[in-house]
C-alpha cells in the first residue's frame, strides 16, 4: 500500500477494465448491510434467541447460551429448538431497515455488473435490471449456484440463501460445512477466480475469516496471469493502523492473490465507502456480455 490511507483511492484500472468487459463482479458481504442498520452476526443470534422466549425456552436458558462466543453455535441452537418446538423464526423482522436517500445501496445498485452477496437481506437491486421479473435475476438456491449466472450483468447471486426462502438460508455450523462441501459451491467459486475480476466490499476485520473461507474454497492461490490482479478488497481502518492494513496487503497479496484497498475511517468510519463508490461509479462504463462476445467473434472473424 503506502505511508498513509488515502480517504478517495483511486479506481484501480483493472477495475474499470473490467466492467467495461463485463468481467467485473462485486461480491458484497455484512459490513455493507450493516451500514443500513442490518444486524451483524452476534446481533442476528441474539435476536433470534429473543423470538423462543418463552415458548421455546425461558429467560435462564436465554442468558446461558447467549454467553457462548461464537454466534453459529449460538444459531445452531436456536434452530435445534425451533425445530423441537414447533417454531418459526422470522428473519424479516430481523433484517427489516430504513434505507435512507444516498446510503451505500443507493450507489451500489448503481453499478451494471454481476453481485454475489453473503448477505440474506434483499437490498441489492441493481437499476438495469428494474423492469425484469426478479426471479430473472435473484438466485439463491443451491442449484443456482452457476457460472452462467455471473455472465449477464444485474444479476444478483444469495451464496448463503435468501430470506425469501429461510428453510434453506446458510445459518449454522453444519448448514456452513454442507454447504461447503457440496459439489455446486467449490465448482461455482472456482468459475467466478478463474473468470472474473472481483471486487469484495463489506469484509473488514470483523468478516475476514469469511472472506478467507470463500477463497480457500475455491482453492485460490496467489499468481494469476502473469502479475494481472483480478481481486480486490475495499477495507477500512483507523489511521493508527496503517501497520495493520499494509501487513494485511501482504498477506492477501501472498496467499490469495488479493488486493487490498486501504481507507481511513477515523472520521465517516465505515461510510466512507460511500463516497468511494460514488467516485469510482462516475469514472466507470459498463459493457455487455453479448457487446463483448460480438467484438470477439468480429475479430475472429477479420483473423480468420
Amino acid at each position: 500500500m503506502s505511508n498513509h490511507l488515502n480517504p478517495n483511492p483511486d479506481l484501480p484500472p483493472e477495475i474499470a477494465t473490467a466492467a467495461e468487459t463485463a468481467e467485473l463482479v462485486v461480491f458484497v458481504g455484512a459490513g455493507i448491510s450493516r451500514m443500513v442498520d442490518c444486524p451483524g452476526w452476534d446481533q442476528m443470534a441474539n435476536k433470534v434467541l429473543d423470538q423462543l422466549v418463552p415458548n421455546g425456552i425461558d429467560y435462564n436458558e436465554l442468558s446461558q447460551i447467549t454467553r457462548i462466543a461464537d454466534p453459529k453455535k449460538r444459531l445452531s441452537f436456536a434452530k435445534i429448538i425451533a425445530k423441537k418446538h414447533n417454531l418459526s423464526i422470522d428473519y424479516n423482522a430481523i433484517f427489516k431497515a430504513t434505507r435512507t436517500a444516498g446510503n451505500v445501496y443507493t450507489y451500489l445498485n448503481r453499478f451494471d455488473s454481476a453481485f454475489i452477496t453473503t448477505n440474506y437481506e434483499k437490498h441489492l437491486a441493481p437499476e438495469s435490471s428494474a423492469k425484469k421479473p426478479e426471479s430473472d435475476w435473484r438466485f439463491h438456491r443451491r442449484q443456482d449456484l452457476l457460472g452462467v449466472h455471473l455472465d449477464k450483468n444485474g444479476n444478483v447471486i444469495h451464496l448463503h440463501g435468501c430470506l425469501d426462502d429461510p428453510d434453506n438460508m446458510i445459518v449454522t455450523t453444519r448448514d456452513y460445512l454442507e454447504h461447503y462441501s457440496s459439489k455446486e459451491v467449490p465448482a461455482f467459486l472456482t468459475y467466478l477466480f478463474a473468470k472474473k475480476t472481483i471486487l469484495f466490499l463489506g469484509y473488514g476485520l470483523d468478516e475476514i475469516e469469511v472472506l478467507e473461507s470463500i477463497v480457500r474454497n475455491a482453492g485460490m492461490k496467489a499468481g494469476g496471469e502473469q502479475g494481472r490482479i483480478r481481486r480486490f478488497t475495499l477495507q477500512g481502518f483507523f489511521s493508527a493502523e496503517l501497520g495493520l492494513a499494509n501487513m494485511l496487503d501482504e498477506y492477501y497479496r501472498e496467499t490469495f492473490g488479493i488486493q487490498l484497498i486501504g481507507f481511513p475511517k477515523d472520521k465517516k468510519n465505515y461510510s466512507q465507502q460511500v463516497e468511494i463508490l460514488a467516485a469510482w461509479l462516475r469514472q466507470m462504463k459498463f459493457g455487455s456480455r453479448e457487446l463483448v462476445d460480438e467484438v470477439a467473434a468480429m475479430e475472429d472473424e477479420i483473423r480468420g
